[in-house]
């Protein structure tokens, strides 16, 4: 079973450093995007023989950060075939997790994902006591693992598998997910860690953006078809 990877990382190489190691040994490749100054990640993924993706697409067209159009241009250059591994940079599973996702022996058409624990202290990656992230759908975009031949990855015309329309980090992973039905997504018996904050849709630290932006969707009754990169809400 070989699975190709692809993560963003941009200003987290501390992050991605903690799980990297173990992450890179269950991999056949990995393609690590990230933008144009952002060398402490360029030469964090050539150290471990990863590919290195780098693009400004993230602020194009007036973005703030747009994770997804950064993705499906990374995607389209990176080994796709076989398995595909989308994971996010703090994202830190269990040691010798690739033998357990094997174990399962994954079939194609199933979206298969794990859940997630809370961690503050990288130290701590490996306690059995990190509480379990509550709220994650099955599926959602910290880790999603698919094969790149599944028909769910159709897209008429040849366009974008990952959507590149969102201003900011958010929204585009769950387009992608439910590209499978609840009944299509599947959990991996692993364990991942998550290192840090949850909110950096609009770039690391930028809390002030996630709020504001949690304000008007509360404004506009819970809707958020309206931050794309030029303002105009999705039908």
């Amino acid at each position: 079973m070989n699975i190709h990877g692809l993560t963003v990382c941009v200003n987290f190489a501390d992050m991605l450093g903690v799980g990297i190691a173990r992450v890179r040994h269950g991999l056949a490749s990995w393609t690590i995007v990230t933008d144009t100054t952002d060398q402490s990640t360029v030469d964090l993924a050539l150290e471990f023989g990863c590919r290195v993706h780098q693009t400004d697409v993230f602020y194009a067209n007036g973005a703030a950060f747009n994770k997804g159009a950064a993705m499906e241009e990374a995607r389209r250059a990176m080994p796709w075939n076989e398995w595909v591994l989308f994971i996010d940079a703090d994202i830190v599973p269990e040691e010798q997790w690739i033998d357990k996702v094997r174990a399962v022996n994954p079939t194609r058409g199933i979206l298969w994902s794990a859940w997630r624990h809370q961690c503050d202290d990288p130290a701590r990656v490996d306690d059995p006591r990190l509480p379990r992230i509550r709220g994650d759908g099955v599926g959602v975009g910290y880790f999603q693992l698919f094969h790149a031949s599944d028909p769910h990855l159709a897209t008429p015309g040849g366009g974008p598998i990952v959507e590149t329309h969102w201003a900011h980090a958010g929204n585009y992973d769950n387009g992608f997910m439910h590209r499978w039905s609840r009944g299509q997504r599947r959990l991996l018996p692993i364990r991942l860690v998550h290192l840090g904050s949850r909110d950096n849709w609009f770039g690391r630290g930028k809390r002030d953006e996630f709020d504001a932006m949690q304000a008007e969707r509360k404004r506009r009754g819970g809707r958020w078809d309206h931050e794309t990169i030029n303002g105009v809400p999705k039908p």
